[in-house]
């Protein structure tokens, strides 16, 4: 699956291209879903079901912390809102830009270390 450019052209801070786990919920479901990149303000992610713009979402963001072999993953809760969507016309997913409306000073600055010192692979 080809990301979008149009997407990710418009954006807001810098991004890193970064595969992590995402699980966002909104009233009456949940779903799982992988980031394509991410920053300190919002992400690109890839879901299975169509979700509306401007969908007030409930979102709990896997990080890894610590360095390997002992890497654990840290679980940032925050709010966030679908600001953008796009169809997938092969597959049937959705891109969606979720922009990050309420997260904890604590959370986001894990989040900002976690973007600015990732380790590369």
């Amino acid at each position: 699956m080809r990301t979008p450019k149009r997407i990710l052209d418009r954006r807001r801070s810098v991004r890193i291209e970064e595969n992590l786990p995402f699980r966002i919920g909104h009233e009456d479901y949940e779903t799982e879903a992988r980031t394509l990149n991410i920053s300190s303000h919002g992400a690109l992610c890839v879901v299975d079901r169509d979700i509306p713009l401007m969908t007030q979402l409930k979102i709990g963001l896997s990080i890894p912390s610590g360095t390997p072999p002992r890497q654990k993953e840290h679980t940032i809760r925050l709010k966030g809102v679908v600001v953008r969507k796009e169809e997938d016309g092969v597959t049937g997913k959705f891109y969606i830009a979720v922009y990050f409306s309420n997260i904890s000073p604590k959370d986001l600055k894990t989040l900002q270390d976690y973007v600015e010192h990732r380790p590369q692979p």
